[in-house]
């Protein structure tokens, strides 16, 4: 079976991710699965028969946290300034070190992967709280942070040496 690629941006990295509705449950049942591109976000079909069906719910998380340790600025509607840390990261979102805003609030982030770079997350809601930390889902990122952002978790992929095929 030959590996699967991204059909937008030709990256290995991908995922295969919940169906969705009726069709692709039963899709899935003729080895026909929907994938989520961990880089670009694009979301496809695909035949692919290295994996049985599985009659577990599928995590409903599309993308794969990565394991980081990345400096954020949280800025809220009032312009108050938290820094902290990121934990982890995909595409879609991340797990910052702070209790600071309650579920449902909706945010602002500047990250700093290094000294002279930034990535702007121009807003981020709040999705869930928990004792030390909170889930944080992106909701508008410029094209130009988005690339700066594709490319962190990519150099997150290679460098914890994940299997460029991720089959949940």
């Amino acid at each position: 079976m030959r590996a699967l690629d991204c059909s937008i941006c030709g990256t290995s990295f991908i995922c295969v991710t919940y169906p969705e509705g009726r069709v692709e449950r039963l899709l899935s049942r003729l080895n026909v699965f929907p994938f989520r591109c961990q880089l670009c976000t694009n979301r496809f079909r695909a035949f692919y028969t290295g994996m049985r069906h599985n009659t577990q719910a599928f995590d409903r998380r599309q993308y794969k946290r990565l394991t980081a340790s990345i400096e954020a600025q949280v800025f809220d509607h009032k312009q108050l300034t938290v820094t902290n840390r990121i934990i982890d990261i995909s595409m879609d979102g991340c797990t910052l070190q702070t209790t600071a805003f309650p579920k449902g609030a909706f945010i602002e982030l500047v990250l700093k992967p290094t000294e002279e770079e930034t990535i702007h997350i121009e807003t981020a809601m709040v999705c869930s709280v928990r004792p030390l930390s909170m889930g944080i889902r992106f909701l508008e990122i410029p094209p130009e942070h988005y690339r700066r952002l594709a490319q962190v978790v990519l150099g997150l992929l290679v460098g914890q040496g994940l299997d460029p095929t991720l089959n949940g």
